[in-house]
């Protein structure tokens, strides 16, 4: 049976991407979460899906325009459920505070605009943790795997791709083959772009299918039909009883 991730935590219960979320991923026995870090303005790694806090807060602008405390003063609950009003933007500490005892969990880097360390402060904070077994670093930018490798080649990475001109050139040139030229240890294709015979060349080469964003009962059984590694879902509690069921 494949691994159920919580996407931005379980992001249907409780405001994506903050501690109730993650806490609700736990409550429901998912196997881990997908999260997503940036760079504050004064360096902190903070969680949050976008690059601007406009959609999940009561505030507006560039994370990266922010220091972590100012960041911390917006509320990134109300626009869910006035039950989660005053819930805060967490940082990457807070985050695996909560799910560090969970077997994977999916770190996404989001492409800083302009050159920073990003990567390099989130493998730093993964090993402070010790859950360097635990963490693989995902990303849609092939540099950010790269780079990941680079700093410390035992870190697990997966390789992002959807629809768009840098996803099918990765589709044309071969999945695999692409991941093989990152060293990258896994694909993260979105699920409507995976085929059967993708994930067993993937599976020959020992890299990971770990696909999102897997809600549908069609989907998830195909996906799991095909031997596919993790499945990355808004809904892990719904998940997880299709395949108790199956």
């Amino acid at each position: 049976m494949p691994l159920v991730l919580a996407h931005r935590g379980a992001n249907k219960r409780a405001p994506q991407n903050t501690v109730p979320a993650f806490k609700k991923a736990v409550e429901f026995n998912a196997d881990g979460i997908e999260t997503d870090v940036h760079l504050s303005k004064d360096g902190k790694i903070v969680i949050c899906h976008n690059y601007t806090i406009d959609a999940t807060s009561n505030g507006n602008g560039l994370i990266s325009d922010y220091t972590c405390e100012e960041l911390k003063k917006f509320d990134f609950g109300s626009y869910f459920a006035d039950g989660f009003k005053g819930v805060t933007l967490p940082t990457l500490s807070e985050c695996l505070d909560v799910v560090k005892n969970m077997n994977l969990i999916n770190i996404e880097i989001k492409a800083p605009k302009e050159k920073n360390d990003l990567v390099k402060r989130t493998i730093e904070e993964v090993h402070k943790y010790g859950l360097q077994d635990r963490v693989i670093i995902s990303c849609f930018n092939p540099e950010c795997i790269r780079e990941s490798k680079e700093i410390d080649p035992s870190i697990r990475t997966g390789l992002l791709y959807e629809d768009n001109e840098l996803g099918r050139e990765i589709m044309s040139f071969g999945v695999e083959k692409y991941c093989a030229q990152l060293n990258a240890n896994a694909a993260h294709p979105d699920r409507k772009l995976i085929t059967e015979d993708e994930v067993k060349r993937l599976h020959a080469m020992n890299m990971l299918v770990n696909v999102w964003t897997v809600n549908e009962k069609e989907d998830i059984l195909r996906l799991t039909e095909w031997g596919c590694d993790s499945l990355i879902s808004d809904i892990p509690d719904y998940v997880i009883s299709v395949l108790q069921e199956k």
